[in-house]
């Protein structure tokens, strides 16, 4: 058999074996049992009337605002600025983006590239001179290509890996605003019932000091009785 045809055999050989090669593992799917493919999962948000939390509407840019508050906006401002759980959170989707990035860049050409240079001057009495040798000057350098192939698939899984973590990473940032947001509401609003109790009270409390003046007054023009006094101190206190 001649040279040339034992070539083609090999380079055919080699084309095969590239085309056998797949990427390791199956592609990933999302389990049965899990919750994300729970028909209540999946399911249309009640409709509240709300124009702004519509079944379906896009969600706002600044969705904290569902209660017009300026009060309520400047605090959920504040602290989605500066909670710090929500800077670490952010900062760990900037690694996880970078970590995407680098698996993208894996694999393909590489690039090797040095350079250097130097200036010398050699002894005149190692070749038996009586006058010094002038300077000189030296110079080198080294270039060097390389790919590496993805014969199977090693690269391409860890970069989807990569985007994977990126988009989880993002996802928990999301739930962090929004159990933030909602703890800065939660708590403002408790604020808000409580102050309105405070002023019933105070309400209350002057028209019972109302009512023991009253009291004290008949009693002084001879027309209360001293129990009805006394009831009338103990509702006070």
């Amino acid at each position: 058999m001649s040279r040339p045809a034992l070539h083609r055999i090999a380079l055919g050989l080699a084309l095969t074996t590239l085309a056998a090669c797949t990427t390791v593992g199956p592609d990933y799917a999302v389990p049965a049992g899990a919750a994300f493919q729970r028909p209540e999962a999946n399911a249309a948000f009640i409709d509240t009337g709300n124009p702004q939390v519509a079944a379906g509407a896009e969600l706002p840019a600044r969705w904290w605002e569902l209660y017009q508050d300026d009060t309520l906006n400047a605090l959920v401002q504040q602290a989605l600025r500066d909670n710090v759980e929500l800077k670490v959170a952010d900062a760990n989707l900037r690694r996880a983006a970078a970590v995407y990035e680098q698996a993208l860049d894996a694999g393909g050409f590489e690039y090797e590239a040095e350079a250097g240079v130097s200036r010398a001057q050699l002894s005149a009495e190692s070749f038996l001179l009586e006058h010094e040798l002038p300077p000189i000057n030296l110079a080198d350098g080294k270039f060097a290509v390389s790919y590496q192939f993805d014969l199977f698939g090693k690269l391409k899984r860890a970069s989807e890996a990569a985007h994977a973590d990126e988009q989880s990473v993002a996802a928990a940032l999301d739930l962090a605003r929004v159990s933030l947001v909602a703890q800065v509401a939660g708590s403002y609003v408790e604020i808000c019932h409580a102050n309105h109790e405070l002023h019933v009270a105070e309400h209350s409390l002057q028209l019972q000091q109302r009512s023991r003046e009253v009291t004290q007054r008949l009693i002084n023009a001879g027309r209360g009785t001293p129990p009805e006094l006394a009831r009338a101190n103990a509702q006070v206190a």
